[in-house]
This record gives structure tokens, sequence and C-alpha cells, in this order.
């Protein structure tokens, strides 16, 4: 294996690991990410520039690397503006990565829904005790009602699903907790 070779492959496999760290963690830094990934595509730059030495195993390896930069590239910017969009970081962030300085910020929190909100919920919760179980007619009907995000709404219903589950007592432990 040639010096070439080995220095693509060890660039695709840092790409490859940085790819899993974006899909694994909820929270890492960005900004080293980035200069990490500029640093490869400089790299990749400096061989492109000297393809006549490269073999074909080389070239091919070339390309793969260069679409997993382009891949990085796209996954980091969407996941900033997931972030950005989940925990509502400000419009005057001036790059498009998360810095270990917004990191902090970006703690989501945790609010209850108002007693209005409760009541739709739970009126329709109660309508649905045979099958409760949202469709997409009844998560539209509760986000135009209730102003919550689908999210917010689907995770309220399964919460409380939940809810009614655990406190259910199976009739083989009902005789032991129940004592006359």
């Amino acid at each position: 294996m040639n010096l070439h070779t080995e220095s693509l492959r060890q660039i695709e496999l840092q790409l490859k690991m940085q790819i899993t760290t974006i899909c694994t963690f909820p929270v890492f830094d960005a900004e080293v990410m980035k200069s990490e990934i500029d640093a490869h595509a400089s790299t990749i730059g400096r061989f492109l520039e000297d393809i006549s030495t490269l073999s074909n195993d080389d070239i091919l390896l070339l390309k793969s690397t260069s679409n997993l930069i382009k891949i990085l590239h796209c996954m980091a910017n969407e996941r900033f503006n997931l972030q950005k969009t989940l925990f509502g970081l400000s419009e005057e962030t001036d790059s498009n990565i998360i810095s270990e300085t917004t990191r902090a910020s970006i703690t989501p929190c945790k609010s209850k829904f108002s007693e209005e909100q409760t009541k739709k919920l739970e009126e329709w919760y109660e309508s649905s005790l045979e099958h409760p179980y949202l469709n997409t007619l009844s998560t539209d009907y509760l986000h135009r009602s209730t102003g919550l995000t689908k999210t917010q709404i689907k995770n309220w219903v399964s919460n409380r699903r939940r809810k009614v589950k655990t406190k259910k007592i199976s009739k083989e432990l009902e005789s032991f907790l129940i004592q006359e």
C-alpha cells in the first residue's frame, strides 16, 4: 500500500467516525469537526493537484472520501438547523455550526401545558379509550385546537397511555395487594 492510499484510507476512516458522531451523540463540538473536515478537504485538494501519480484505486478512494466530505457538511448543517429549531437558537448565530458557547443555551426548558390544552387532550383521550392511538386526522385536529406541535401531542398521548397501563393491576396480583 503506497503513501497516498494509506493517507486516503485514514481520512476515510476519520470521516466515517465523524458521521457516526453526528448520528450518535446529541451534542458535539461542531467547530472542531468543521475544522477537521476542512483540513481533510484541503488534503484531498492536494491529492487532486497531483492526480497523475494516483492509481485507479486511489482515484476511487478519492471520490469516496470526497463524497463523504459532502455528506458530512450536509449532515452537520442539518444537525445545526435541527438544534436551532428545537432549542430556539437565535438567528444571529454567525456560522452554520453549533459552538461550545452556544451549547449551554440550548437546553430545552420543561414547561407544563396550559389547563385548556390539557383539557382538550384529556377530552380526546377519554373519547378514544377503546383505541387510544393517534391517526393523522386526530393529530391534526389536536394540533389546531391546542396549538401544540404534533410531536408534543404524540408524546403526551403516549405518556397518557403509559400512565393508564401502569395503574392497572393484573388479576393475579390483585388478591395479594387488596386484602380484605
